[in-house]
């Protein structure tokens, strides 16, 4: 079965900073890679699911269509370029790593390399809190939301992450507070 995308090759393009030069195949697996990380982790299984079947379907429409258009379209590829970033400058052949020059430009440092990212995370993260807010704002709309179970993924609500995760774990009951992550160390 073919995969399904939520997004065009030139909705990726428009989107970001990407050259209408760079070869789909180079991308194509940084989409697949940022919508199964960022798209079904914040809709849920079931959602994502549904989109899928609608979109094969050719059956997409009212607030799935806005979803999919206006929410899901502006945070997929912004996820997807910041993935592929570190990789753009690199090519793999035959077991052998190899960086690309360029004769018109020079490539960028580390450190500008990271800066670049990061604003393109936070890019990201932005619309990924809209999308959020849009799905919860109309949770009505979208009944899949809330169904997940067994192995499903259920929707995680948070759009930003900064490096440490403090939150309590909901299924243990137990409440997690800095003074143990502190003592776990001893």
């Amino acid at each position: 079965m073919a995969y399904v995308l939520f997004i065009s090759e030139q909705k990726l393009k428009d989107s970001t900073a990407i050259n209408l030069n760079v070869d789909v195949e180079l991308l194509l697996p940084y989409v697949r890679q940022a919508q199964k990380l960022y798209v079904e982790t914040k809709l849920g299984t079931d959602l994502t699911d549904k989109l899928k079947a609608e979109i094969r379907a050719g059956t997409l429409a009212g607030a799935y269509k806005t979803l999919v258009d206006e929410y899901i379209g502006d945070m997929l590829p912004n996820w997807a370029f910041y993935h592929a970033i570190p990789f753009l400058r690199f090519k793999i052949e035959n077991g052998n790593i190899y960086s690309k020059t360029s004769e018109t430009g020079n490539a960028l440092s580390t450190e500008e390399a990271q800066h670049l990212r990061e604003e393109v995370r936070n890019t990201a993260e932005y619309y990924t809190e809209r999308l959020i807010e849009y799905v919860t704002n109309n949770i009505s709309s979208f009944p899949e939301y809330n169904t997940n179970s067994g192995a499903d993924v259920n929707p995680d609500q948070n759009a930003y992450y900064n490096g440490m995760n403090l939150e309590r774990p909901m299924r243990q009951g137990t409440k997690l507070t800095l003074r143990n992550f502190l003592n776990a160390s001893d």
